[in-house]
């Protein structure tokens, strides 16, 4: 419920489309908040303004006759100056230039459509609390003015005043933290059953419009999927707690695992996917998740602009760097727009009338890790020709580069002797029939959904290997289990792998620091699961430590 400093506000909303106008009052019913007006008609706006006196305004930018710009600009000239009064935009227009042009004009916020209901009422109290802090303060010092000599006590309860108020703005920043981390969670639980399911569907149904409806699916999911992740990856970013860690990675093996992943992606569009390398194998130091996810991020974009021809990866090591080259036969770029496209949520085509799916964050987010690597990206292309995005990698000066024959991946598991078993903690119903397909009778599978039930089994009996999922609604949570279970015989060095559906900054480095000996953020994906296997069990007969 709204804090009761905020109870009186008066809340004005000015939109079109009545259908918007119900949700927003349904919520600021729901939230306790009494003093709302509303207009479909936005000339109305400004009459409202003045008679109702409202805290906050709630605008729609397109509308007819009267747009939001418009109507900013017209309070623009009835607001005194110095006074704070916030405006909230909801709109469907997503581009990044009309968001400039709402801050730029007198917005204070922007969301756009399809509104998720928890943020808007976030925003809205972070507003109004701004506006009372503000009035506050006004208040405040006016009073300092005319009485500061006979009212020292009350100077001391203002600036007790604010340093409550700075409290309950870092709530507030914690508590988008926390939104975040579980947005996270609830998005990519619910993914693993979609993707799952329609990965089985359309691999088993023979009928051709029930197949091209589970492709759909699981097309629609993964697209999903590649979305929260860049989101997240670029939270990372602002909050600056990414963190890179260096080990010798083979450049080459890597390469080989990441185009597996897009082959029928390729195949699909009947795109020819290349690859060529200087060595067999290219041994840097760097971090090899920033690696796979540069990597993967230039081969989706030049898939997803590219109609006919080939996707050629071409890998050479020189004596200060690793150059790594992605080309195209697709559409191309125009040079005006080479610096634009490294841009957040920035695109060639963008507004409404864009002509390719996606966030505009994959390029951004590639720059942002291949700076942080110490390289540098940049683009060689025109329009019509393809594009070739060039990545240099720096080497360290203490690291010798390595070259070697490429060792062969191991086969998981090695079908020798008894077939290995593993455990699956997890409360939701839907991992466990996915899992089991996934590693399909390579391993036997068994689950239990309850943390202190699956300690009291690893006591009874031993597993070869352990998926842990970190969020048991019920009991102790996955870390407390792992390292309960850490502590019983025989399962002191036993793979266990973290399946959690965090996945903000330092989620995975707290998973390992609790005693998981591997991380796989949910939704994952059966390259994923066998990726992972192969990893963990060439390393155990290598016995390298692998996180």
């Amino acid at each position: 419920m709204i804090d009761a400093t905020l109870v009186n506000a008066n809340i004005l909303i000015i939109d079109d489309q009545q259908a918007n106008i119900d949700v927003l009052c349904g919520l600021l019913e729901l939230e306790g908040y009494s003093h709302y007006m509303s207009a479909t008609d936005p000339r109305k706006a400004i009459t409202l303004y003045d008679e109702f006196k409202p805290d906050i305004l709630l605008l729609d930018l397109n509308m007819p006759i009267l747009n939001g710009f418009q109507i900013m600009k017209q309070l623009s000239n009835l607001i005194p100056a110095n006074t704070y009064f916030p405006i909230l935009v909801l709109t469907a227009d997503i581009t990044a230039e009309s968001k400039l042009m709402a801050l730029a004009a007198g917005a204070a916020d922007f969301i756009t459509k399809p509104f998720d209901l928890i943020e808007v009422d976030l925003r809205i109290k972070n507003l109004l609390k701004v506006g009372y802090l503000h009035q506050l303060l006004a208040d405040q010092n006016q009073l300092l003015e005319e009485k500061v000599k006979e009212r020292t006590a009350e100077l001391v309860k203002t600036n007790s005043d604010l340093i409550l108020a700075k409290e309950k703005a870092e709530e507030m920043s914690r508590l988008k933290s926390s939104f975040l981390a579980n947005m996270s969670h609830e998005l990519r639980t619910p993914l693993i059953g979609i993707n799952g399911f329609a990965d089985f569907l359309r691999q088993d149904i023979a009928d051709p419009e029930l197949k091209e409806m589970a492709e759909i699916i699981f097309d629609s999911g993964n697209r999903l999927s590649e979305t929260v992740n860049l989101i997240l990856d670029l939270s990372k970013f602002e909050s600056e707690k990414m963190e890179l860690s260096y080990q010798p990675i083979d450049l080459v093996r890597g390469t080989q695992e990441i185009l597996n992943l897009f082959k029928e992606s390729a195949r699909k569009k009947r795109l020819e996917l290349r690859a060529s390398y200087s060595s067999s194998s290219i041994i840097i130091n760097t971090d090899g998740w920033a690696f796979r996810s540069i990597l993967n991020n230039l081969i989706n974009n030049a898939i997803k602009y590219t109609e006919q021809g080939i996707i050629s990866i071409d890998i050479a090591l020189n004596d200060s760097f690793a150059e790594i080259k992605v080309a195209d036969t697709g559409i191309g770029i125009s040079k005006e727009h080479h610096k634009i496209i490294f841009e957040a949520f920035r695109q060639v085509s963008e507004g409404l009338n864009r002509n390719f799916e996606g966030t505009g964050l994959g390029l951004n987010i590639t720059k942002n890790l291949v700076e942080k690597l110490g390289g540098e990206i940049f683009v060689e292309s025109e329009i019509g020709t393809g594009s070739t995005f060039i990545v240099k990698l720096p080497i360290a000066d203490n690291v010798k580069l390595r070259e070697k024959e490429i060792v062969p991946v191991i086969e998981f598991p090695l079908m020798t002797g008894k077939k290995p078993v593993a455990l699956l903690i997890d409360d939701d119903p839907f991992v466990y029939p996915v899992l089991k397909r996934y590693i399909n009778d390579r391993i036997n599978l068994e689950s239990i959904t309850e943390g202190k039930s699956a300690i009291e089994l690893c006591k009874k009996r031993q597993f070869d290997y352990i998926f842990m999922d970190i969020n048991l609604k019920c009991g102790i949570d996955g870390k407390q289990v792992t390292q309960v279970i850490r502590k019983i015989k025989g399962y002191e060095s036993i793979p266990v792998i973290a399946t959690s559906a965090y996945a903000m900054a330092g989620d995975k480095e707290e998973f390992l620091a609790a005693g998981c000996s591997h991380y796989l953020s949910k939704p994952f994906r059966q390259e994923d699961i066998t990726n992972l296997l192969h990893l963990i069990f060439s390393h155990k007969e290598e016995n390298v430590p692998v996180h």
